[in-house]
């Protein structure tokens, strides 16, 4: 089975402004998660008063957007998308798939298309810097995104859950391909649309429907492969273990809250710093939603992983005095600011990463 033009298709229903400019920053969300696309679309507007590029925010349901924001900085596009109901969406939702569809919806609109999920927060002003190295790349580019943070674990020497990791990555390797994080992408609508991306994805998507690791991601990998042109990982900081303590050093243009660091919900090393700004954001915009940032005990408290209540005690009292025991060694001997545990810094400064991290006392161990 397979998806043709006729059984997939993407249609604006209801939009409220209209294009200025010859390239666009795009979110595609569903109503849970268009609070955090219009705080980072107000990130992106603050730091890019002149605003270089269109915003547009497509979502399945327009009447979702408060008043407040219906504003001409910013077009809210109605998609009403047809034929992708059998997709794989896991904890996701089929709004994950709607990036797909933004070069042919916007083909004769714009010429570049900077895709961002809505879990990203925008540290810096990137435009100019993105577009100019977007201009370096193969005039026939169809996709461009950065490293997947399985690619850092991988080539780190991180080894928790290593061999899972490896497999997964290797898989791409054997193909001499880098496996890339679709979290921020930057489409070439011309060339998307000419090499025919959408249904190959689709496709591709539909006949390895149990084998998607990834969803969306994995199938735009796996479909592309050599074709995906890669961008610097300061464009798509993803944020963890890592990662988290060389943010600061780095200085990066987008960070992104993958898997469960999101500032509005967990509260742990990794969002703190954060969580305070989402807070002022929905108190003022979107009085309704009371953010519950739980440490990943309360989670569990909440959601327990096993059901026996005394395997599930044991299980999570143990991981919680591990990690209290190694914060409180880490903190007593100095060792989170003096050692680069899993020798990341090395690792981000050469391809795939090209990161260029400023001269820091990480450089000395």
């Amino acid at each position: 089975m397979s998806f043709t033009p006729v059984d997939i298709s993407a249609t604006i229903s209801k939009q409220t402004g209209r294009s200025h400019n010859d390239n666009a920053l795009a979110f595609c969300v569903d109503e849970r998660y268009l609070p955090y696309a219009l705080f980072a679309a107000e990130q992106f507007i603050t730091l890019h008063p002149n605003l270089p590029c269109d915003i547009c925010i497509c979502l399945p349901d327009i009447s979702k957007v408060p008043e407040k924001f219906k504003n001409q900085k910013i077009r809210f596009i109605e998609l009403s998308i047809n034929g992708i109901d059998t997709l794989p969406v896991g904890r996701l939702s089929l709004a994950a798939y709607y990036r797909l569809f933004l070069p042919q919806v916007f083909e004769d609109t714009y010429e570049y298309i900077i895709y961002l999920d809505a879990d990203t927060y925008i540290n810096k002003a990137f435009y100019r810097d993105m577009i100019g190295h977007i201009k370096g790349f193969s005039s026939d580019f169809c996709v461009a995104a950065a490293a997947d943070i399985m690619e850092l674990k991988f080539r780190s020497s991180f080894k928790n859950k290593q061999s899972i990791v490896d497999s997964y990555v290797k898989s791409y390797h054997e193909s001499e391909h880098i496996y890339r994080n679709s979290g921020v992408l930057v489409f070439h609508t011309k060339n998307y649309v000419k090499e025919d991306v959408l249904f190959r994805v689709f496709n591709y998507a539909l006949e390895n429907a149990s084998s998607l690791q990834c969803h969306d991601q994995s199938a735009l990998n796996r479909v592309l492969l050599n074709d995906i042109a890669l961008l610097p990982f300061d464009f798509n900081w993803q944020i963890n273990k890592l990662t988290y303590k060389f943010t600061d050093v780095v200085d990066p243009y987008i960070i992104h809250f993958i898997s469960d660091n999101k500032p509005w919900m967990t509260d742990n090393k990794y969002t703190v710093k954060y969580q305070e700004i989402y807070k002022v954001f929905l108190l003022a915009n979107f009085p309704e939603i009371t953010p519950e940032i739980l440490t990943m005990f309360d989670k569990r408290r909440k959601a327990p992983k096993y059901n026996n209540p005394v395997k599930e005690f044991v299980s999570r009292e143990w991981q919680r005095a591990k990690s209290n025991s190694s914060e409180t060694f880490m903190q007593m001997s100095g060792f989170e600011k003096a050692k680069d545990k899993y020798n990341v810094r090395q690792v981000l400064v050469d391809a795939p990463f090209l990161i260029n991290i400023k001269h820091t006392s990480y450089e000395k161990n």
